[in-house]
């Protein structure tokens, strides 16, 4: 299986080939994989698909990694990137879902290492890898009940590893038994999200209205996700933006043509732009921010609270942007470029739901402007990947400019709107 290649700029774009993997994804790698190789569950065969590859000719010993490298969090987070990535095509949930099993992931780790910290006194302390632990295995074997076993035994595997210095006096049992509980809460809470809500309306028809072009047509994917509880908006449609330019006018018709120049022109860059970030392999798009997030994490050395503090942070903000992006989506119902102009070429699949707006730039803006807000050194690098990424949507010839446009204002609207709602020190984000 294809792995998701660590970021490179435009310019390298091209060179997507053997590369040295940066410290912070070997070392994820590394706590995936002893994961992985105490489970006994889960084959061989699977274990190179996780986020990073070691550099060439590297050996990975499972009993020379240490747990506590990448931390409980990230060590999670990169687990789950390795479960997706190892499911075929067919098996894998869809990029929303995906979004959201890392964005309950992720609220559930904060919250349990509040709860561990909480309960704290001077004779009992609780382990905050023990909390993250056990809130991860509640949420993952809901969220993925197929996998549920390997979450159990990934438990086992690191209570039985060796303590993290840090922790020489935590209590392994009581931080996992904290993270359950807080788990079981979160569980509850994604229960009544409305995330897969019954969809009891029909398509619109008429002149420049969506449709599907699935062979043979398919219902449009998730039409009432606009409608899914939202994190740090009032609701999904706070941020609906004023409608597309109407079909057959002249804004229209211009950023019609620029899609169909870009099909007609595609570079070999362009085509290789729009495939790498399609995110249709490995862990998908959202797989490929939270490795994103976990890097920076690991370089920056931030401790179980922060580091779970801030993957929960951009994911909840991410799930809401891709919220308001939906509301759009099925409150304009805009027909593709190419069902515009079935001359327009489309080298990646085409996603079996309306145009206007792009998701590309609602999830990768929303978390490129937070995590940016979070590591300011990094805060143009990564609005670059963002843009890049809406950008890339054009080159393959399934978004409008204005798609791209409308949804890294959503980003920004959103990212901004989590950056001022944010808890601080010892508070739990709210389940409202």
């Amino acid at each position: 299986m294809k792995l998701a290649a660590t970021y490179r700029p435009t310019i390298h774009i091209r060179q997507l080939g053997p590369r040295r993997i940066p410290l912070a994804s070997r070392l994820a790698l590394l706590a995936a994989a002893l994961l992985l190789l105490v489970l006994g569950t889960v084959a061989c065969a699977e274990l190179p698909t996780a986020p990073a590859q070691p550099a060439a000719g590297a050996v990975v010993r499972g009993d020379a990694v240490k747990f506590w490298d990448a931390g409980a969090s990230v060590s999670w987070n990169a687990l789950l990137r390795g479960v997706i990535s190892a499911k075929a095509a067919a098996a894998k949930p869809n990029q929303q879902a995906t979004l959201r099993a890392f964005t309950y992931l992720s609220l559930a780790q904060y919250d349990a290492v509040i709860a561990a910290e909480m309960e704290n006194d001077g004779r009992r302390h609780a382990s905050a890898r023990g909390a993250v632990a056990g809130a991860s295995a509640v949420v993952l074997s809901y969220l993925l009940p197929s996998d549920a076993a390997t979450f159990e035994a990934a438990v086992q595997a690191q209570k039985s590893a060796s303590r993290w210095p840090g922790e020489k006096n935590g209590d392994f049992a009581a931080g996992e038994a904290i993270g359950r509980r807080v788990g079981e809460a979160v569980v509850a809470f994604a229960k009544a999200d409305r995330f897969n809500a019954a969809w009891t309306g029909a398509v619109p028809t008429g002149a420049g209205v969506w449709f599907s072009s699935a062979k043979p047509a398919a219902p449009p994917l998730l039409p009432t996700l606009g409608q899914m509880r939202t994190f740090f908006m009032t609701s999904g449609d706070e941020f609906r933006p004023p409608p597309p330019p109407a079909v057959g006018s002249p804004e229209f018709r211009a950023a019609l043509a620029e899609v169909r120049h870009l099909s007609d022109t595609r570079t070999p860059e362009q085509l290789a732009l729009a495939q790498y970030w399609a995110g249709t392999t490995g862990s998908l798009v959202a797989g490929f921010w939270n490795e994103q997030i976990s890097d920076l994490v690991v370089s920056h050395h931030l401790d179980e609270r922060r580091a779970a503090h801030a993957l929960a942070l951009a994911n909840m903000a991410a799930m809401d942007a891709n919220i308001a992006c939906h509301d759009a989506k099925y409150a304009y119902w805009l027909l593709r470029p190419s069902q515009a102009d079935p001359a327009i070429t489309t080298p990646v699949g085409l996603p079996n739901h309306p145009s206007y707006l792009s998701n590309h730039a609602c999830l990768s803006g929303a978390v490129a402007y937070v995590v940016g807000a979070l590591f300011p050194e990094q805060a143009a690098r990564l609005a670059a990947m963002a843009d890049e990424a809406a950008e890339s949507r054009l080159y393959a010839g399934i978004h409008y400019r204005f798609d791209k446009d409308a949804g890294l204002r959503i980003a920004r609207q959103v990212a901004d709107l989590a950056l001022a709602s944010d808890v601080h020190g010892h508070e739990p984000f709210a389940l409202r």
